[in-house]
C-alpha cells in the first residue's frame, strides 16, 4: 500500500525481499486484481493499520482494499488489531478489518474487548514477544480481561451454620415492579448467603413466598415509609449487607432519599442498583455523601449506560467510547462500580477489568437484579468487595451462556443456572 517509513520496517522489508518475499505494489495491479488475489489463497494477513490509527480512513485506496478482503478473504488474520479500530475504544474509524482471528502482541488491548472492536477482533490470541516486565506492568496490569482466575468460590467448611454465610437484605420492589426484587433475593440465596430478607410492598413479599418460602420477608404498606425502614436497618449488624433499588421505582421519592442518606451512613456494605441510582443521581447531597462516606465503607454501583449516564451528566454515546470514565468516577466518589453492557466495566478507582462472559440470553428485564442479588452473595460471604464484584459479573455471564438456546430462555432460569456455575471452580 505504501513505502515502508521507519528504519525498523525498512529493515524488515529489505530483509523480506532478500529471501525471495514477492511484493506487489496496489498502485500497480489495482482493485481487480487485488480481489482476485485474495480470493485465490486461504488466509489473508491484514497488516494495513496498526494501533496509532486514530483518524477516520478516507482514502479511496485504502477503503478499497479493506472492502476487498471483507467480501473476498476465506480466513482473515489481523496483525494486533483489526485495521480501521481505533487500539483504545474500540471504535470503527469509518471503515475497518472483519478479522477471523488477531494476533496481539504482549497483551490484549481495550479494543479486543469493546464493541464494535471485540466483533471484528474474531478469535482473539495473544503472543509473547519478550517484552520486559516493567513496561508489560505499566501497559497491561492496569486493564485486565477478567477469567476464571478471577473468581473467588466462597468457603464453605463443614463447621459452618447459617450464620457463617452472612445475611443480605433486598431493600426494593413497587407496585409496577412487584417481581423485580425478588429475582434479587432468589440470586442471593441460590449464590450462598446464609439468610436473604426482603424489604418490600406486599405484592413482591407474596410472590417470593410463593417462589421459596424460605425468604423471610418484611413488607410494608404501598406508601412507603423511611422511618420504618431505617429503624429496621439501624437493627442490623454491620455486616449484614444491604442492597437497595431493585423495581424501587420513583415513587415516595423523598422517602426513598432519606433511606438512600441512612444507608451510605450506616455501617453497612451497600450496593445501589436501578431505581436506587436513578434517585442517586437526581440528588447532589447524596453524591456528596459518597464522596465523603466512611472510611473502610464499601458501596458498589451496578448502572447500565443509561443510568451511568445519569449519574456522570454525559451522553451514552461518549461514555461507550471512554471505557476511563468509570474509573474516574470510582475513584471520585470512593466507590466500585460495575458498568454493566455486553462488555461490563468494572473499577474501584485503580484499576479497570473488563468481562466478556454472558451472552443475549441476558438481553432481558430483570438480569440486573439477577447480577446485584449474586454480588451481595459474594459480599455476604466474605469476599473483598472488589473480588466480589469480579467473581459476580463473571458467573453471571457464563449462566447466561449455559441457556440451552440463546435468548430462548426467561430470566428466572438463569438464577437455576448459578449454583451449576459454582460448581465448576475451586475453592479460592
Amino acid at each position: 500500500m505504501g513505502e515502508p517509513r521507519s528504519d525498523v520496517s525498512k529493515s524488515n522489508f529489505d530483509r523480506y525481499v532478500r529471501h525471495g518475499g514477492i511484493v506487489y505494489k496496489y498502485s500497480d495491479i489495482g482493485l481487480e486484481k487485488l480481489s482476485e488475489m485474495i480470493s485465490g489463497v486461504d488466509i489473508v494477513v491484514d497488516a494495513i493499520f496498526g494501533t496509532g490509527l486514530n483518524r477516520p480512513i478516507d482514502d479511496k485506496n485504502y477503503i478499497d482494499v479493506i472492502g476487498a478482503v471483507n467480501l473476498y478473504s476465506k480466513f482473515t488474520v489481523s496483525v494486533d488489531i483489526p485495521s480501521g479500530v481505533n487500539a483504545d475504544t474500540g471504535k470503527v474509524l469509518d471503515y475497518a478489518v472483519q478479522a477471523h482471528m488477531t494476533v496481539t502482541f504482549g497483551y490484549p488491548k481495550p479494543c479486543h474487548f469493546l464493541f464494535p472492536g471485540r466483533e471484528l477482533t474474531g478469535k482473539l490470541k495473544v503472543a509473547k514477544i519478550g517484552i520486559p516486565s516493567q513496561i508489560y506492568n505499566m501497559f497491561a496490569f492496569n486493564k485486565s480481561l477478567l477469567t476464571i482466575d478471577n473468581v473467588y468460590k466462597p468457603n464453605r467448611p463443614r463447621s459452618s451454620h447459617k450464620g457463617s454465610f452472612g445475611e443480605v437484605i433486598v431493600i426494593g420492589g413497587s407496585n409496577r415492579y412487584i417481581g423485580a426484587p425478588v429475582l434479587s433475593a432468589l440470586a442471593a440465596q441460590r449464590c450462598g448467603s446464609g439468610m436473604v430478607r426482603l424489604v418490600a410492598p406486599e405484592k413482591s413479599c407474596q410472590c417470593a413466598m410463593a417462589h421459596d418460602p424460605s425468604l423471610i420477608c418484611g413488607g410494608i404498606t404501598d406508601r412507603l415509609n423511611a422511618d420504618y425502614v431505617n429503624e429496621f436497618i439501624s437493627s442490623l449488624p454491620a455486616s449484614a449487607i444491604l442492597l437497595i433499588g431493585p423495581g424501587w421505582g420513583l415513587d415516595d421519592e423523598e422517602e426513598k432519599v432519606k433511606i438512600l442518606e441512612f444507608a451510605i451512613r450506616a455501617p453497612n456494605t451497600l450496593v445501589i442498583d436501578a431505581d436506587g441510582l436513578n434517585i442517586l443521581s437526581k440528588t447532589p447531597h447524596l453524591k456528596e455523601l459518597l464522596k465523603n462516606g466512611e472510611p473502610g465503607k464499601a458501596i458498589i454501583l451496578t448502572p447500565h449506560p443509561g443510568e451511568f449516564s445519569r449519574l456522570i451528566e454525559k451522553p451514552v454515546g461518549e461514555i461507550k467510547q471512554n471505557y476511563a470514565e468509570v474509573k474516574s468516577f470510582s475513584q471520585q466518589f470512593g466507590v466500585i462500580t460495575i458498568l454493566k453492557d455486553a462488555t461490563t466495566i468494572i473499577s474501584d478507582g485503580k484499576a479497570i477489568y473488563f468481562n466478556i462472559t454472558g451472552n443475549t440470553s441476558l438481553s432481558k428485564a430483570g438480569s440486573g437484579d439477577i447480577l446485584s442479588g449474586v454480588l451481595s452473595a459474594m459480599l455476604s460471604q466474605h469476599l473483598q468487595p472488589i473480588d466480589a464484584a469480579k467473581t459476580a459479573t463473571y458467573v453471571f455471564g457464563l449462566a447466561g451462556e449455559m441457556m440451552p438456546q440463546e435468548g430462548m430462555n426467561s430470566t428466572f432460569e438463569v438464577i437455576a443456572k448459578l449454583p451449576e456455575v459454582f460448581g465448576k471452580f475451586e475453592v479460592g
